[in-house]
Formats: C-alpha cells, sequence, structure tokens
C-alpha cells in the first residue's frame, strides 16, 4: 500500500469514527488482585456474611454466587446494604463503607460469580449522550423515550418516585449517579423488575441513565423548578400565590383611600 492509500484509508477510520460518536458502553473493570479480594473478604465477612453466608452461599439472605459486581455495588454504593437486620427494607442512604472498601468487597463478590462460572452483570460504564442519534452514541431523546415507556409509570415522568401496592415506595432518582441509575436497571432492586441485555442494550441504558442525570441537573431558566412536575402545579402555585399577594396589595391601596 502506498503513502497516499495509507493517508486515505486513515482518513475514512477517522471520519467513520467521528460519524459514529462515542465507542459503544463497556463494563468498568473489577480488580482481580490478590490484595483487594482478600480486604474485601474480611470486610464481607465482619459485616455480610451474618446474612449471606460465609462464601456467599447465602443463610438469612439470598445467596451471592451469581449477583455480579453491578448488584454489589449498586447496594453497597447506595447505602441499601448492610441492613441491620434481614427484615428491613433496604432503601437508599448515606453508605456505609467507603469507596476503597466498596471496591474491595465487590471485588470479593466479583471474584465469588468468577469461581463458580456464574458471574452476573458488570457496572457498566455509561456512554454521554451524542447530539445526533447513531449506531453507538444514543441521544437524551432516546433515553427520554425509553425512559417515558418504560420507567415514568413508577418513578414519575420527572424522576421524582412515588407509592406502589403494598407499602412499597418508590425512590426518587434526583441523587442518584448516572452508575447508580444503570446498575438498578440491570440489578432491579425490589420491587423494580430487572432488564436485562434482551430488553436493554448497552447503549438504551447509557441513554436511560444520561436522560435521568440530565432531569436531575437541568437548570430552571424560568425561576424555581418547584420539583419539575410541569406547568399544572407551577400555575397552581402563580395562581395561588400571584392572586394572593394582589389582593393583599389591593387591600392595601384600598385602606389608604
Amino acid at each position: 500500500m502506498g503513502p497516499g492509500a495509507l493517508v486515505g484509508a486513515v482518513m475514512a477510520v477517522f471520519a467513520v469514527l467521528v460519524w459514529s460518536g462515542s465507542a459503544p458502553a463497556q463494563t468498568k473493570p473489577v480488580s482481580t488482585a490478590p490484595v483487594h479480594i482478600q480486604a474485601g473478604e474480611a470486610l464481607y465477612n465482619a459485616h455480610c456474611a451474618s446474612c449471606h453466608g460465609i462464601g456467599g452461599v447465602g443463610s438469612k439472605g439470598p445467596e451471592l454466587l451469581n449477583v455480579g459486581a453491578a448488584a454489589a455495588d449498586f447496594f453497597l454504593a447506595t447505602g441499601r446494604m448492610p441492613l441491620a437486620s434481614p427484615n428491613l427494607e433496604p432503601v437508599s442512604h448515606k453508605p456505609y463503607f467507603n469507596p476503597s472498601q466498596i471496591a474491595d468487597i465487590v471485588a470479593y463478590i466479583n471474584a465469588l460469580d468468577v469461581e463458580h462460572g456464574t458471574p452476573g452483570p458488570g457496572i457498566l460504564d455509561v456512554t454521554p449522550a451524542c447530539a445526533n442519534a447513531t449506531g453507538n452514541c444514543p441521544t437524551l431523546s432516546e433515553g427520554n423515550q425509553l425512559f417515558l415507556l418504560n420507567c415514568a409509570q413508577c418513578h414519575d415522568a420527572s424522576g421524582a418516585g412515588g407509592m406502589l401496592s403494598h407499602g412499597y415506595v418508590v425512590p426518587s432518582l434526583r441523587q442518584a449517579t448516572r452508575t447508580q441509575i444503570a446498575e438498578a436497571i440491570r440489578v432491579g432492586p425490589r420491587p423494580m423488575p430487572n432488564f436485562g441485555p434482551g430488553q436493554f442494550t448497552n447503549q438504551q441504558v447509557s441513554a436511560i441513565a444520561d436522560y435521568v442525570y440530565y432531569l436531575a441537573h437541568t437548570p430552571d431558566p424560568g425561576g424555581l423548578g418547584i420539583a419539575n412536575f410541569g406547568p399544572v402545579p407551577e400555575g397552581f402555585v402563580g395562581v395561588i400565590f400571584g392572586l394572593g399577594l394582589l389582593l393583599l396589595v389591593s387591600r392595601l391601596i384600598g385602606n389608604r383611600g
């Protein structure tokens, strides 16, 4: 191949990469270093084994031999685990472990999965949305459509959460990171179903995660967002406070006359 042909080939590949946007979403690497796995095992035995059993075989809680790194990271990073009692409902709050400790426990859970040959979902590295739709780079518009079709019935169109039957509380998504949103889609924390690759590709999961994060971090150029519930509550607040203020001013002016 001559120099001219080589330059042309390189430019063609570059053009394809630019046109196709970001690379397809991949999973984040989990440490396989023995020092991290051993540290994670020590933390697991001290804080998790009483419910999930030594070696993740299950006891009062479910076994962890096929849950995957995404499940371990999600429940630890969102503070849902460890529980003070196996009878409690896991809810999101400040994590008990710091990020380094969480990474060590995830490494240990992942090692158990690999040892038993049943690894679950990995931690998705969310692909940032692109301005133009391509095969490998989803857009916020695609994330919006997927979210409204599959998630908004429970989480509300604004991601504010709500209530379900049987006492289930659907959490708000306002504080969730892109990674946690993607993990929740794959893991399906109760009562939410899990969506595997057969339902959503990694790129579609990225689109939803990026859109939900965008919802919580969009500026409100018109003033207060009022929980981003839309024009109805905003109009209600405007009528009540606006007309109330006008009525008060009118009474004050009338009294002076």
